[in-house]
């Protein structure tokens, strides 16, 4: 019983870390993503301006901000399976912590029991006269 409830213990370690891995990466999507929008308002603002709605200098613009806006697309889509992931994970997180806490009061209930049937056996002897 012992064994098993030490390997549900690391189980639900490894668990608990992969699913902070997981939320991490999941924050670095989300960041990624607001950088990508904030590069995508700051473009547009200056394709609004007048130094940049003619000419060489547009073109260039617009294909920057096509290049943004397929890079978001694909930050958009990371962010989402991320997100996906950050909570099957976190499900996998709790099944182990439950399990573990089942075979905690498992363990304990089997050593309540060894030390009661200790207690009636040694209670039950007839004691030696002195």
């Amino acid at each position: 019983m012992k064994k098993k409830r030490d390997a549900l213990e690391r189980i639900a370690r490894l668990q608990a870390k992969l699913h902070d891995l997981s939320v991490w990466r999941l924050t670095a999507a989300e960041q990624k993503r607001a950088a990508l929008e904030t590069a995508q308002r700051e473009m547009v603002e200056a394709i609004g301006r007048d130094a940049l709605a003619h000419g060489r200098l547009a073109a260039a613009a617009t294909r920057s901000l096509r290049g943004i806006d397929a890079r978001l697309i694909e930050a958009k889509g990371s962010q989402e399976a991320r997100q996906r992931a950050a909570l099957d994970q976190g499900a996998r997180a709790k099944v182990s912590e439950r399990a573990l806490e089942k075979a905690d009061a498992n363990y304990r209930a089997d050593r309540e029991r060894a030390e009661l049937g200790d207690l009636i056996e040694r209670s039950l002897r007839p004691s030696s006269p002195a």
